[in-house]
């Protein structure tokens, strides 16, 4: 747009140089092809436009009236990086200095300098714009990289912090349990002696029979807070995200998308993802490996693949095998036996790579 601008401005004042000489039709065929000149090379890039602007130049050493358009094409001419090009209008303007009116010499030169320092000006004024998008462009990469490593950060703060919520629920319920429910079960116990001992007393043993069914009562309830303190403390994805960072064979890439899933299909899955990283650090030859745990409407669906090749036969032979177990692929038969048993779907892909597909319906 500033150079529009500018070319604008010259293309007004070289008008003015008209009035210094009578309109003719030459005259109004340079004003034509100096507009077309300068135009097009606006429009077109390089070499078009060194053709055209050295063209213009060389015509105005042989027609003396296509100076008075001149510094339009000046503009145009010192814009570009070939110095000979930048610098070829100073030929015409020395040649026709003798052959127009002083004063429209004159003028042609202080707008010819006039263009040289526009052009300047517009290319300074494009060097700090490009600078200025450069920064901006440094500024939001920077910014995106900070957002992204804080997000990061929050992201392993709520899992730490998860973490050290599932470890103080376990630790709570292993209290309870070595302590709380070993006193009672002594209790019961020595309770039990006491029976035997006073059994021929109606009266005393009544009280013990009592005592001794609060005592079971309490004990229940007991063993049912800490199975539930232990289920609570259960959380797949933690546990899935503690097994990929023990695990050192080659990178694994977790996608978890599912909500809270019930206890048994929890450790089932953890059970067969377990086996399946092991077979892979074992008999694979893979450099990477995913797991994807998704929730559906009506389905748990889990996805173990990794990018193996049939370098590794055995671990090959155990999958192709019609029945795992006679070809000592007993941990693939635990994790078909592992779905089956929670009314699931247990299938193999080797077409790229290897892959192991569950499906477990959510109604049972």
């Amino acid at each position: 747009m500033q150079q529009l601008i500018d070319k604008a401005i010259l293309f007004v004042l070289c008008l003015t140089s008209l009035f210094l000489e009578p309109i003719t039709t030459d005259l109004l065929l340079v004003l034509l092809v100096a507009l077309s000149v300068s135009a097009l090379c606006s429009y077109f890039e390089a070499p078009y436009t060194y053709i055209l602007a050295g063209a213009y130049v060389a015509g105005a050493v042989i027609f003396p009236q296509a100076a008075i358009f001149l510094p339009v094409i000046v503009y145009d001419c010192y814009g570009k990086q070939p110095w000979l090009l930048r610098y070829s209008w100073l030929l015409p303007l020395l040649i026709n200095i003798s052959r127009q009116p002083a004063l429209a010499a004159a003028q042609c030169i202080i707008y010819s300098i006039l263009a040289v320092l526009l052009q300047a000006r517009a290319q300074a004024l494009d060097t700090i714009q490009e600078k200025y998008y450069q920064m901006a462009d440094t500024t939001r990469e920077a910014a995106l990289r900070l957002e992204k490593k804080n997000n990061e950060l929050m992201e392993k703060q709520d899992y730490e912090v998860s973490l050290a919520t599932l470890s103080e629920r376990n630790r709570i319920a292993r209290e309870i349990h070595d302590n709380v429910g070993h006193l009672l079960t002594r209790s019961i116990l020595q309770l039990g002696a006491l029976q035997v001992i006073h059994r021929q007393e109606p009266e005393i043993s009544g009280q013990l029979d009592q005592l001794k069914e609060t005592l079971n009562v309490a004990m229940d309830n007991i063993r049912s807070s800490v199975h539930d303190l232990h289920d609570e403390s259960m959380d797949l994805n933690i546990q899935v995200c503690g097994l990929i960072e023990k695990f050192q064979f080659c990178p694994v890439k977790l996608n978890f998308d599912a909500g809270k899933l019930p206890r048994e299909i929890q450790y089932g899955f953890i059970a067969i993802i377990k086996e399946a990283l092991s077979n892979i650090a074992r008999h694979s030859n893979a450099t990477q490996a995913s797991i994807t745990i998704l929730e559906h409407p009506g389905l748990y669906q889990l996805v173990i693949e990794d990018n193996g090749n049939a370098a590794a036969p055995r671990h090959r032979r155990e999958e192709t095998a019609p029945n795992p177990k006679a070809s000592g692929g007993i941990g693939l038969q635990n994790m078909k036996d592992r779905v089956e048993a929670l009314g699931g779907v247990f299938r193999i892909d080797q077409s790229a790579g290897f892959k192991i597909f569950i499906s477990i319906p959510k109604e049972r």
